[in-house]
């Protein structure tokens, strides 16, 4: 097995509302958002792990989004902690 991190072994790239924006999450945040996460509250912990790893210099334009734009925390978490798992499959064998 490679000594490199699966996880985010490079930055995921998107571009939301016409501005790129850089996210690098770690196990750490993939683990904070789990343990954050509870029966009333799962927009949080989606919103602490995008501003936890996006770049710190495009923190403050993407929480105006999530601050303004309905539905947009927990569909940009989906999309961002999916392509961060790269091409990780887990196949059941029995």
């Amino acid at each position: 097995m490679s000594k490199t991190p699966l996880f985010t072994a490079k930055p995921v790239q998107l571009t939301i509302a016409g501005v790129d924006f850089t996210f690098a999450p770690s196990v750490m945040e993939a683990n904070n958002y789990i343990n954050e996460m509870t029966i009333t509250d799962k927009i949080v912990p989606a919103y602490n792990y995008l501003t936890r790893s996006v770049e710190a210099k495009q923190k403050e334009q993407l929480k105006e989004l999530l601050d303004n734009v309905p539905g947009l925390t927990q569909e940009l978490y989906q999309t961002v902690s999916t392509a961060a798992k790269g091409s990780i499959t887990i196949t059941l064998k029995n």
